[in-house]
């Protein structure tokens, strides 16, 4: 194993500063939990002043429950936050050049690269964000990782910042990657047309659902109005999740070409949970990560070493949308 020391590249500073973000679902549950422990305090504040002895145990016991869980959540943020700061603040990453024998997932979610000479480089990931449609965004987060494979008995190149710990990037120096455009096939619209007649139908049965529920709930004039308020609810629901993504897939009907990814997959980052079944995908095409969400899953078990072709829809502004598919190509 060969170790020196470099300067960050702007492509490692912008990822450290995307990473130490609290954005998305991540703060958006931190504000939930702190608006919920803040309430929780005034009630028993109010239950403590009014000696209402009836509802002070359990809100007692529900508050402090909250408490640790949201100290839990701003702790953990707070640290990711931190790591990328003094990433930054260094100024320098270390570029260590091995030769792999495994990857590992380890139990607290980094990365272990294990070398010929059983020598344990350890990682913490650092992901692309995708949005609420699955699509890859230029920001990363810091995430555990429940499982990793690789390429063994190959040399690699891990960019990994001096402080902080975090892997900007793993090279493979053997490995192929190309990047192309192509023209939107038939069997490629009607794939995307597919999904938006899918998300249409939604969008009807949100509409037909809540309009046919407040109309009952004010013909029911107190009976069982809960109940349609709540089913109301659900179909709203519907309806606002339909609407949105049915304008995004209608953006994609329109496009006129795609971009094709074609390389050796070098390695599959995934973060799902086996008990849960949720958690995101990579590939790791030459040094660059690829979220794989497609809209049509073919099924094709893809290993570490495969050459396969990964087809995005191209945005207006040039960048790729949601992937349509991805394909194990045959040597």
């Amino acid at each position: 194993m060969i170790q020196e020391e470099g300067p960050l590249t702007n492509e490692d500073i912008r990822l450290l500063k995307t990473a130490g973000r609290i954005t998305g679902i991540r703060w958006l549950l931190l504000l939930l939990f702190s608006a919920i422990t803040l309430i929780l305090a005034a009630l028993l504040l109010m239950a403590v002043c009014a000696r209402k002895s009836g509802i002070y145990i359990p809100v007692s016991v529900a508050s402090c429950i909250n408490l640790i869980v949201c100290l839990f959540m701003w702790r953990s943020a707070l640290k990711m936050r931190n790591r990328s700061r003094i990433g930054l603040k260094s100024g320098k990453k270390r570029l260590i050049r091995a030769r792999l024998k495994t990857v590992l997932a380890s139990n607290k979610g980094e990365l272990q690269y294990i070398t010929h000479n059983h020598e344990i480089i350890d990682a913490r990931a650092a992901l692309p964000d995708r949005s609420f449609f699955y699509e890859q965004r230029s920001t990363y987060h810091q995430t555990a990782i429940s499982n990793i494979s690789g390429l063994t008995n190959y040399e690699v190149v891990l960019h990994i910042s001096l402080e902080g710990n975090i892997l900007l990037k793993a090279e493979y120096p053997h490995s192929n990657y190309r990047e192309t455009t192509g023209r939107i096939t038939t069997d490629d619209l009607q794939l995307m047309k597919e999904k938006q007649s899918t998300l249409v139908k939604l969008f009807l049965t949100g509409c037909t659902g809540l309009a046919l529920m407040l109309l009952l709930g004010g013909i029911a004039k107190g009976n069982y109005v809960n109940l349609y308020v709540l089913i109301a609810a659900v179909y709203l629901t519907f309806f606002l999740l339909a609407m949105p993504a049915y304008y995004v897939y209608n953006s994609y009907t329109r496009a006129e070409s795609k971009i094709i990814i074609r390389g050796k997959v070098t390695e599959i980052i995934s973060t799902i949970r086996p008990n849960l079944g949720t958690g995101d995908v990579y590939y790791r095409i030459g040094e660059k990560l690829f979220l794989v969400r497609p809209i049509e899953n073919l099924g094709t078990r893809v290993l570490p070493g495969n050459e396969v072709e990964l087809h995005f829809v191209r945005k207006a502004n040039g960048r790729p949308g949601r992937m349509l598919y991805d394909i194990k190509c045959q040597r």
